[in-house]
């Protein structure tokens, strides 16, 4: 018998993930997703998986919660589906016993994939390449968040598997561009300052940009490895073009994307990162990597440019094209706000997981 929701009527969802104030990609696509109005009628139950705790209480707090949800279950606990937050390393193997669980309860299954070493996490063993093929030959949908990790799924699965991605989603109306466009060539990035975001590849870019593009800025948003960036930025002689924000969020977020002609992600190692779609919901043009889910995010020539990972003398070169180009800015910034409304606005994203959601509970 179909355990399914007729459109229009409630839909009842159990969602697997970690705790909410734990910071990262996962909790803020819940956060964002439940501000949809796409949302309406649709009942999620949340069951935390870890928190942000020392390494002993955070192994108590996971032990908890997996007794917790299996308690839920033997009780009786039915949700239409189940939608389990999958990253890679220990969180996968977590994860599968969860979906374990409620395939033996008869419960429809989602495995919402967000790691970004996916593939090196299936490569590293066959013990992690027999849990990969057992969570997808388990599940009822797989849901990676780009077309390259679908195609890598689909090498993967055992046998037949549904595989949809779905997007990462911003609230684009947050991230209303300025009426004239910034004239002031500042180059913006957002996020961790770790060698695999590439912070230090745009560094080591900046000499040359500054050579073709003396008023030049360099602004990074981000915490981490801030003394390491000093250094640098001293040893290349760009200290004084450099601005080190630490983290930012809220209004001091969108003030520096205002504040940018520019956003840039050089990184090495990537899903579908949200600050590429906020920048574009800004009207930024991108120069990003040519990695992971970054193609379908700036379009070559279009909405931004691309490059390869570690090449900051290509870096230099499509920095400085744009910052030299005002018409050229203005022209992919717009064609970049045009994109992140039709793809990745929260609204569209989240109609489409509440109508993948639907099939899901309909075919059982």
């Amino acid at each position: 018998m179909s355990r399914g929701i007729p459109p229009g009527l409630s839909l009842h969802v159990g969602m697997v993930g970690p705790g909410l104030d734990v910071p990262g990609g996962m909790t803020q696509v819940h956060r964002t997703w439940m501000r949809a109005r796409a949302m309406q009628g649709v009942q999620v139950d949340y069951i935390e998986t870890m928190s942000e705790l020392p390494p002993l209480r955070w192994a108590l707090k996971n032990a908890r919660c997996q007794a917790r949800y299996a308690r839920k279950l033997l009780s009786g606990w039915r949700p239409d589906l189940i939608h389990v937050h999958v990253a890679d390393g220990t969180s996968f193997w977590r994860k599968l016993l969860y979906i374990e669980q409620a395939h033996a309860a008869g419960i429809p299954t989602v495995a919402h994939l967000h790691g970004a070493w996916m593939e090196d996490f299936h490569d590293r063993s066959a013990a992690n390449r027999a849990a990969i093929r057992r969570m997808f030959s388990t599940v009822d949908l797989v849901m990676p968040l780009h077309g390259r990790m679908a195609e890598r799924v689909r090498q993967w699965a055992p046998g037949p598997v549904r595989v949809e991605v779905l997007y990462n989603p911003v609230v684009c109306e947050e991230f209303t561009p300025l009426p004239q466009p910034v004239q002031q060539p500042l180059v913006l990035m957002m996020g961790v300052l770790h060698e695999r975001k590439g912070p230090f590849d745009l560094l080591r870019a900046a000499p040359e940009i500054l050579r073709r593009v003396p008023d030049a800025r360099f602004v990074f948003g981000g915490n981490g490895d801030l003394d390491g960036m000093r250094r640098l930025a001293q040893e290349l002689g760009v200290s004084e073009r450099v601005e080190l924000l630490g983290w930012v969020a809220g209004q001091e977020k969108l003030a520096a994307f205002r504040r940018a002609a520019v956003y840039c992600l050089p990184s090495h190692f990537e899903n579908l990162p949200v600050s590429i779609i906020e920048a574009m919901a800004m009207g930024l043009p991108v120069v990003a990597t040519d990695i992971a889910g970054i193609p379908e995010e700036v379009v070559q020539g279009q909405t931004g440019l691309l490059v390869p990972p570690r090449r900051p003398e290509l870096l230099a070169a499509r920095l400085s094209e744009l910052l030299l180009d005002p018409a050229l800015r203005a022209r992919m910034g717009l064609a970049a706000r045009q994109r992140a409304l039709q793809l990745f606005d929260n609204e569209v994203v989240v109609e489409r997981l509440v109508a993948l959601w639907r099939s899901v509970a309909r075919a059982r």
